[in-house]
């Protein structure tokens, strides 16, 4: 894989208003980048755009209301932002949502939304950008440490984080011709918004497997990402415990599914006394 350069290259950013999302749009200012981020909300998208620009007064940055999961949006936005760049260097799609609850009580629609928003809208956005794509560019897409393992609870958030994982891979085989580097961030639990909202669904077993395990902040994400990114790493994962899980989960399967499933017995078993 070979290195990117930031500076000066035209990047997208989907849910790029807040969380992490926000943070890598600010680290890619930071680079030299001109960024054009898309999110669902225009407040947060107005507010973002105030900070960059006293933080950085020559900063690039547009910002663009659309709703990721809706096709017929991410064509009409693709559009505007291609005919005020000219060309794209870098997708970032980072978009998603998660709503952990046990399964049974998981209606479909949730799933339904939740997999339009992440894998869908990444498959969007794709799409539409692609053509615009200038060779030796990038496209990387925001997944979890639950798009390598099964985590109690997310049911309806495994599945297209799983899929976001493949779909690079396969991206990565066909566009090797082009020069057209690949990569996924696999961040673990981050202190945002999106956070903060998936805390009030979260079953009490979800809650102690995490156990007392620090949250990273949504900067340090960004940072760490943008780091690995530009030296061309596919899977990007952002602190030990993560890197730990991705290795065992492909080197030693059956043994990390034998020890979350311990976990979580030993969590039910304890929580019946």
């Amino acid at each position: 894989m070979g290195k990117i350069t930031l500076s000066g290259k035209n990047v997208i950013v989907t849910g790029g208003s807040k969380g992490i999302g926000s943070e890598i749009s600010k680290v890619l200012i930071k680079e030299g980048a001109n960024v054009f981020i898309i999110s669902r909300d225009e407040k947060a998208i107005k507010a973002l755009i105030k900070e960059i620009s006293v933080e950085f007064p020559n900063g690039n940055i547009s910002g663009h209301s659309a709703d990721i999961g809706n096709y017929n949006q991410v064509k009409k936005v693709v559009k505007d932002i291609v005919k005020k760049a000219g060309s794209i260097d870098g997708i970032i799609s980072n978009a998603g949502m998660a709503i952990p609850k046990y399964f049974e009580d998981t209606q479909i629609v949730e799933f339904e939304s939740i997999n339009r928003v992440k894998y869908l809208g990444a498959v969007y956005i794709t799409k539409e950008v692609y053509p615009h794509l200038n060779h030796n560019g990038f496209i990387s897409f925001t997944s979890s440490v639950v798009g390598f393992m099964g985590v109690f609870g997310y049911s309806s958030y495994v599945g297209p984080n799983f899929a976001l994982i493949g779909f690079a891979e396969t991206l990565m085989q066909e566009l090797t011709d082009k020069n057209i580097q690949i990569s996924v961030l696999c961040p673990p639990d981050t202190d945002t918004p999106g956070y903060e909202e998936e805390e009030k669904t979260k079953p009490i077993e979800t809650r102690l497997l995490s156990g007392k395990v620090k949250l990273m902040s949504a900067e340090e994400v960004a940072i760490r990402y943008i780091k690995k990114l530009k030296k061309g790493k596919f899977i990007i994962t952002v602190n030990f415990d993560s890197s730990l899980f991705y290795f065992l989960k492909f080197m030693m399967p059956q043994l990390m599914i034998k020890i979350m499933t311990y976990m979580v017995k030993g969590i039910k078993k304890k929580n019946k006394k």
